[in-house]
């Protein structure tokens, strides 16, 4: 089990990691205007604008909220993945999130886009966006994975018992042990079939 816990952060590190990596570059006629790596998106930052007369100006950027969303989500399911298999629910719903907010940001960049360059600009998504898409689904997967085999271990150690305290009935052995060797003790028996001594003087332990 321990070696299944260590999955799930580094499936977090690794989607983390790919908001290194370039997620949206945005292109004119086949010629690229800007690209934008997760972090850029996730904290804002600044693109330089070409001009009929003069030098390039500087055009900000806001951070995208969804792009926020995802990165938080990402963190906070790497945090949560630490803390064993009992809160493997809190990954598996940090994952989700964050891959419902790259779609939610991916619809909401083809739009603004597409509007903003009046038909004239393109968008292409590249290998960050989808290894962390990946990722994050994985993630969620993967914790969803460990909570249901969570659940099934009380179950599972309930019908252990059951199947136990079946089979000293079937036995004839009792619940009774012998007060001298603590061995099980024989149902209407005199003596412990272990050591040999009488429980005569002396009452019968009972675990």
């Amino acid at each position: 089990m321990t070696s299944k816990l260590k999955v799930s952060p580094a499936i977090f590190i690794a989607s983390i990691l790919c908001f290194l990596l370039p997620f949206v570059t945005v292109s004119c006629g086949g010629q690229k205007v800007a690209s934008f790596s997760g972090i850029q998106l996730a904290t804002g930052t600044a693109v330089e604008q070409p001009q009929m007369f003069g030098p390039p100006q500087k055009q900000k950027v806001d951070p995208d909220p969804a792009a926020v969303v995802a990165a938080l989500a990402a963190i906070a399911g790497l945090g949560l993945s630490f803390l064993g298999a009992r809160t493997a629910l809190g990954p598996a719903v940090s994952g989700g999130i964050g891959a419902i907010s790259l779609l939610f940001m991916k619809s909401r960049l083809d739009d603004q886009i597409v509007k903003q360059g009046h038909g004239m600009l393109q968008v292409n998504y590249e290998t960050g966006f989808s290894l962390t898409l990946l990722l994050l689904l994985a993630g969620a997967a993967w914790n969803a994975y460990l909570f249901s085999q969570r659940e099934q271990i009380p179950a599972q150690a309930n019908r252990t018992e059951g199947s136990r305290q079946v089979s000293l009935a079937d036995s004839g052995l009792t619940r009774a042990s012998c007060p001298h060797c603590g061995q099980p003790w024989p149902t209407n028996a005199k003596f412990c079939t272990n050591c040999g001594k009488s429980a005569s003087g002396s009452a019968v332990a009972h675990v």
